[in-house]
């Protein structure tokens, strides 16, 4: 099987971690407390000589409990339990600390199974496509519920509901896995794949052993080995058989209620397995384990918030919402988004897979309330709340989580759209989930060898329809739908993107990145973006946000861009010229503890609160944050537009300029500078006056002149044009003696007539 460059690309990557992690301590995630399923792009242990699977893109890692110490592997694509392994539950590999490497399972596998786990219409069958879920019409997954230590998963075969709950227990000598399942309205006899030999062992058989009719497949081909994996059925009139080297269990039509065992071991032993199989209990009726359990993490932990002060002359301060660090779980903080809901709550997703819900949250910051409520998501980078319910944004899936009794800890774990094609790219993440005005769900994806890789992905309100919005994206880490549906996105440098840009994203449109284009014919040029922003300024992308308050400042309806990798934050100033978007950014004066990710407006006290995490490309100091940007009062001491006219730019702050430094040229220095769009790893800057020149342009400042409202200058400059950026900086006073020092950087498509 050829591999496609992405995943070449990215096991070899993994390759190389893994040699390093080797020789390092055991990452900090294996020693977090976690919950009974944790959602992973699962790998084969690399310690089990015992035979391999080759990698669950969506997979759920199921724990079996304490006393076996088993855990059994779910394949959302699939409708399949892939593996069973005994000895632990799942090894956190550290690769880029535990943020870019695949995981791995823990012990020993007794069997594996390959591709789909059930048949259509009573016929095995290939999967249409290498990724993604099987067609709707031939099984569906529809999410997993918690009860206590049970997982009962619910899925469709067909026209048939079927409930599965998966367990294990010490017996025979060894560990027997066992499913039940509880079915109805079956429309067809199907058949459910059990098992197969982890090292390909040859054919299997029916064999009636001490009045049990099992399947048994040999484990191995190897001279000696004398391990076999059989399995049973119990109750309701449902059997066994093989196809192949496969243990299969044949299931009938209409309704039934029936437990499968599985047992690995020596052949010699397997009248201890058919034993145990006969004094088995009934099977267990699952319908009482979704309605919702016990809490498991019953303790809400209390922390305070350090209030900022801001600095002189600047209208935001910045505040601090302490999460708790140091929790009972060994829980890690990073965070990958928020939201609010309706009474000011917030609903936090971390990158190791939990939520936490947030109370508490005053003007003094005194009393804060935190509560895990959900484990075991998939690289939660994206939440969105909508009439009060959480939606998180996961690698694999987006998931609608529900609170079943009332106790704010998650019950059901509802899939609401998994119709993303992943593979096991090792930087396959999905971020930013967001909503439009119609309820029509956004999320944009990084590059992948996938029909979805490198796409901003729409999802319809009821979650029936996934559909390709606009392509070119390498890795972004940044994205948002603002007022009016308006999307935008931004992409971090490296091949095919020259320099950090942030887009106004068009249905259909191509932002740059040719490996992801997803065209019958290459594209020979990109549609281009807002603006561009160099490397040394923003060389790791977040999200934007829109200023949807009218107590914040900063006028609503205005953009703002987050920095992952500085860790700042800045306005975008946004212009249109012919229907050309152009834009510049001008940088507010404060960083955040973590690489900023995710901006949300309160919809209590309409301040800006920001969440992000720390990890590689970034300059943050903690695991996590979680702060909130506050309007203290006063004018915004920085550039609020800029309009670039075939003779200038006219720059307007939101404050009075002193006019005679205004009007002095010696107040400004101009450059600017073109990069290309190339396969290289971004772009060195380019002179507009000598394109094969590397380097930058100073420009001549002809005049300056303060406007009427002694808030705008227009700057006049000599050989003004399109231009990818342009750096504009400026040594200017407040009228009352304020220094206003500053950059600012722009890029000009298109340019007005003169001023």
């Amino acid at each position: 099987m050829k591999l496609s460059p992405f995943i070449a690309f990215s096991l070899f990557v993994s390759f190389l971690l893994a040699g390093f992690e080797s020789n390092a301590a055991e990452h900090r995630w294996n020693r977090t407390i976690l919950g009974p399923t944790f959602g992973s792009s699962l790998l084969q242990s690399r310690t089990d000589p015992n035979g391999s699977f080759s990698g669950i893109p969506k997979a759920t890692a199921i724990w079996l409990g304490d006393e076996s110490n088993s855990s059994i592997g779910f394949d959302a694509d699939n409708l399949s339990m892939f593996a069973g392994w005994t000895g632990g539950f799942v090894h956190v590999r550290g690769g880029r600390d535990a943020l870019l490497d695949h995981d791995e399972v823990r012990g020993k596998v007794s069997f594996i199974t390959k591709g789909p786990g059930w048949t259509q219409g009573g016929e095995w069958k290939a999967k249409p496509t290498k990724f993604g879920p099987l067609p709707r019409d031939w099984a569906k997954y529809k999410g997993l519920y918690h009860y206590g230590k049970r997982i009962v998963l619910s899925y469709t075969v067909g026209t048939g509901k079927v409930l599965e709950s998966p367990w294990a227990e010490k017996a025979a000598g060894a560990v027997v896995f066992s499913r039940s399942f509880e079915i109805r309205e079956l429309k067809d006899a199907e058949s459910i794949l059990l098992a197969q030999s982890p090292q390909g062992g040859g054919v299997g058989q029916v064999r009636e052993v001490k009045g049990v009719n099992m399947s048994i497949v040999p484990r191995s081909k190897k001279s000696g080995d004398a391990s076999v994996i059989a399995a049973t059925v119990l109750g309701d009139g449902n059997s066994v058989g093989v196809d192949g080297h496969r243990a299969i269990a044949k299931v009938k039509a209409g309704n039934s209620q029936f437990t499968i065992l599985l047992w690995e071991g020596p052949e010699k032993e397997l009248e201890s397995f058919a034993l145990y199989a006969k004094k088995k209990f009934a099977s267990q009726e699952l319908v009482k384990w979704i309605k919702g359990g016990p809490r498991k993490w019953d303790v809400t932990l209390k922390t305070k918030g350090d209030i900022g002060m801001p600095k002189k002359g600047e209208p935001y301060a910045l505040d601090t919402i302490q999460p708790p660090f140091d929790n009972p779980w060994g829980a890690i903080m990073h965070f990958g988004g928020h939201d609010f809901f309706s009474n000011g709550d917030l609903a936090v997703s971390t990158m190791e897979g939990d939520v936490w819900l947030v109370s508490g949250i005053s003007d003094k910051l005194d009393e804060l309330y935190w509560q895990r409520i959900a484990t075991g998501l998939y690289h939660p980078l994206g939440l969105r709340i909508v009439d009060d319910k959480i939606y998180v944004l996961g690698r694999d899936q987006i998931t609608r989580l529900h609170d079943l009794n009332g106790d704010s800890e998650i019950d059901f774990y509802e899939n609401f759209n998994n119709d993303a094609e992943i593979s096991l790219g090792s930087h396959e993440f999905s971020t930013c989930l967001e909503t439009d005005p119609e309820g029509n769900f956004y999320y944009i994806r990084c590059a992948s060898g996938t029909r979805h890789g490198g796409s901003v992905l729409k999802v319809s309100k009821d979650g029936g329809k996934l559909e390709r919005f606009a392509t070119g994206f390498r890795n972004p880490n940044g994205f948002f739908v603002g007022p009016g549906g308006v999307v935008t996105a931004a992409d971090q440098q490296g091949t095919w993107v020259p320099a950090s840009r942030v887009d106004i994203v068009e249905p259909g449109g191509f932002y740059g990145f040719v490996p992801c284009h997803h065209r019958e014919e290459e594209p020979k040029t990109y549609d281009g973006p807002l603006c561009w922003i160099p490397h040394k300024v923003d060389n790791s992308c977040g999200s934007q946000v829109w200023v949807t308050s009218e107590n914040w400042g900063i006028p609503k309806g205005e953009l703002l861009h987050l920095s992952y990798g500085k860790c700042e934050m800045f306005l975008v100033m946004q212009d249109k010229v012919d229907g050309t978007p152009q834009g510049a950014i001008s940088k507010f004066p404060f960083r955040f503890s973590s690489g900023a990710m995710r901006g949300r407006f309160s919809n209590q006290d309409g301040q800006l609160y920001v969440t992000g995490l720390k990890g590689w490309q970034t300059s943050g100091a903690r695991d996590g944050c979680l702060q909130r940007v506050r309007y203290v009062g006063g004018d915004w001491p920085r550039p609020l537009s800029l309009k670039a006219h075939n003779n200038g730019v006219l720059l307007r702050f939101g404050v009075k300029l002193d006019e005679e430094l205004a009007n002095d040229t010696e107040s400004y220095s101009i450059n600017h500078w073109n990069y290309r769009w190339t396969r290289q790893y971004g772009s060195p800057d380019y002179r507009v006056s000598n394109p094969e020149k590397t380097g930058r342009d100073k420009l001549k400042v002809l005049s300056a002149k303060l406007q009427s409202d002694r808030k705008s200058v227009f700057i006049e400059i000599e050989e003004i044009q399109p231009v990818m950026q342009m750096e504009i900086a400026y040594d200017l006073e407040h009228e009352n003696g304020d220094e206003l020092v500053d950059k600012v950087y722009n890029t000009i498509h298109k340019l007005r007539p003169a001023f």
